[in-house]
């Protein structure tokens, strides 16, 4: 892995951040993976991606856990389990997965979440578990 990225912003920026990130990668030629706990979010996501910006549109999809797909036909992937079907180098961490799985990216976007204490200490020790592992951690504060 060449670096993690850890976005700090306001909650009710996430999802456009989120947007931004993913616009930015697959512009720039990347294939891209977006990982979150569950298929209400991965539902969530997939509208998101749909409607946030009418004039930009990004081909994705939600992958089924263990769905054989032809990555190339898939810029922009969603996932509740940890699987790379369509071998992207960039993953978006919307929910928490194992720093073996995000160990096999090239880089890793994550989000400090401010909803309550512990999970914000969720996010510091995750930070320092990057660097545990010798990981470049660039933390990166985005406006209100």
């Amino acid at each position: 892995m060449n670096e993690c990225i850890f976005h700090d912003a306001p909650d009710n920026r996430r999802e456009y951040l989120l947007f931004e990130i993913v616009e930015r990668a697959y512009r720039g030629g990347n294939r891209i993976l977006i990982f979150t706990s569950d298929s209400e979010r991965a539902a969530a996501l997939d509208r998101m991606l749909w409607i946030l910006r009418q004039e930009s549109f990004i081909p994705h999809r939600i992958i089924e856990p263990g769905e054989k797909i032809d990555g190339t036909d898939v810029p922009v992937g969603i996932v509740t389990v940890e699987e790379n079907p369509i071998e992207a180098r960039i993953l978006i961490a919307d929910g928490h997965c194992g720093l073996d799985f995000t160990c096999g990216f090239d880089a890793t976007h994550e989000f400090v979440d401010h909803s309550s204490s512990d999970r914000t200490e969720a996010c510091r020790e995750r930070f320092r578990d990057y660097r545990a592992r010798q990981i470049p951690v660039r933390h990166v504060k985005s406006g209100q």
